[in-house]
């Protein structure tokens, strides 16, 4: 999923929203928590929109996505990624 963030840069207007929608659905679905699919669908088109606007958007999200693998393998008694990304999402 990470690896495919940039992606959002090159795609042609007409299909970014499904884009996004794809990788919205893709990373609930690896957090376990499908029921938030538009939040995610949501962090990633604000992230695309920094991103266009100067600022460093999806290779943000992308290195706090990095951060919450490592997290997952190293943080065995780890509950809920999801709430972690939200909290650290909601710091930066």
């Amino acid at each position: 999923m990470v690896f495919l963030l940039p992606t959002l840069l090159e795609a042609r207007k007409s299909r970014r929203a499904a884009l996004v929608g794809i990788m919205g659905t893709a990373l609930a679905r690896d957090l376990k928590d499908t029921h938030s699919r538009l939040y995610y669908c949501k962090v990633i088109r604000q992230a695309w929109q920094a991103e266009i606007e100067g600022r460093s958007g999806l290779q943000a999200l992308a290195a706090q996505l990095q951060c919450l693998e490592v997290d997952r393998r190293e943080w065995k008694d780890l509950r809920s990624r999801a709430a972690l990304l939200a909290a650290r999402l909601r710091a930066a």
